[in-house]
């Protein structure tokens, strides 16, 4: 047999078609269910082949699952930040409602004292709340919410818990105006509450700080002295607190003491006073 005669009785694959490459495999696959299902020579070369084929499915299926992995982190990232920025404004608005409460619990505070403090005296007060200080770094006056409509006048003294803080100098429909003790321009008849040594405090342009005159230098003083009003000038009820003796030196003449004194008042952290009602209208000292 010739060359071109064996060539010819071998099977050509190629020789088919696409149709009959498909129709081909058609039947191969047919062939290998049969076998599959109606006997067990398939079991093993099964089990190699998938033995092998299981890497290359984890390989192909690596980058979906790569990019679901990436997704589910940004998408619960992007919820962490929302709640995170939810979060911080729930704590900025409770941080809020908390200082306010707690200015309002000060505040509650501070006017139950007032009220203490109005039961035990003897005289018509009004409860006054401070809206405003002066600009002046010379002056030591305040403005107060309270006037002539609510019964203020001028001259009236002003007082908190703690005790003296000034008296009005100036009066309109709703507000009116305070001299503190602390002001260069006040001046008020005082008595040492141990003993009833009198003198006169007058203010130094200092807010925590007031000067003692007409107090000979040998008269029983001593620091820590309760200094309380003298009642001396018609104004100012007799026995009020006024200050506390904090140094005490001599002054220039030699005969006189100089006696720097704290106010019992805390100028610096007044809020709500006391003024009493029935201060008679003089000049301010």
């Amino acid at each position: 047999m010739d060359k071109k005669e064996k060539g010819q009785t071998q099977f050509d694959f190629h020789a088919f078609g696409l149709k009959g490459k498909a129709v081909l495999f058609c039947l191969f696959s047919i062939v290998l269910m049969f076998f599959d299902h109606r006997t067990d020579y398939l079991r093993l070369p099964k089990y190699y082949l998938e033995e092998i084929i299981h890497p290359l499915s984890l390989i192909a299926e690596s980058p979906a699952k790569a990019l679901n992995t990436f997704r589910d982190w940004y998408t619960e990232k992007e919820k962490l930040l929302q709640r995170i920025e939810t979060l911080e404004e729930k704590e900025l608005y409770l941080a809020y409602e908390t200082q306010q409460m707690a200015a309002l619990t000060a505040e509650n505070r501070r006017l139950r004292l007032l009220l203490q403090s109005s039961s035990k005296l003897e005289h018509t007060t009004i409860i006054a709340e401070l809206i405003n200080i002066s600009s002046d770094p010379y002056r030591h006056i305040v403005l107060l919410n309270q006037g002539a409509n609510q019964g203020v006048k001028e001259n009236f003294p002003v007082l908190n818990n703690l005790g003296i803080v000034g008296q009005t100098v100036s009066v309109s429909p709703s507000s009116s105006k305070v001299i503190l003790l602390t002001d260069p321009h006040h001046s008020l008849p005082i008595e040492i509450n141990r003993n009833g040594i009198r003198g006169i405090a007058n203010g130094n342009g200092k807010l925590n700080e007031i000067e003692i005159t007409n107090i000979a230098f040998d008269d029983d003083v001593k620091v820590g002295d309760l200094l309380v009003t003298s009642g001396l000038d018609e104004r100012f009820p007799q026995g009020y607190p006024v200050a506390i003796v904090k140094s005490i030196t001599l002054d220039s003449s030699g005969y006189f003491a100089k006696i720097i004194a704290t106010p019992t008042a805390k100028l610096d952290r007044i809020r709500e006073v006391l003024i009493l009602t029935n201060g008679d209208n003089q000049d301010v000292d």
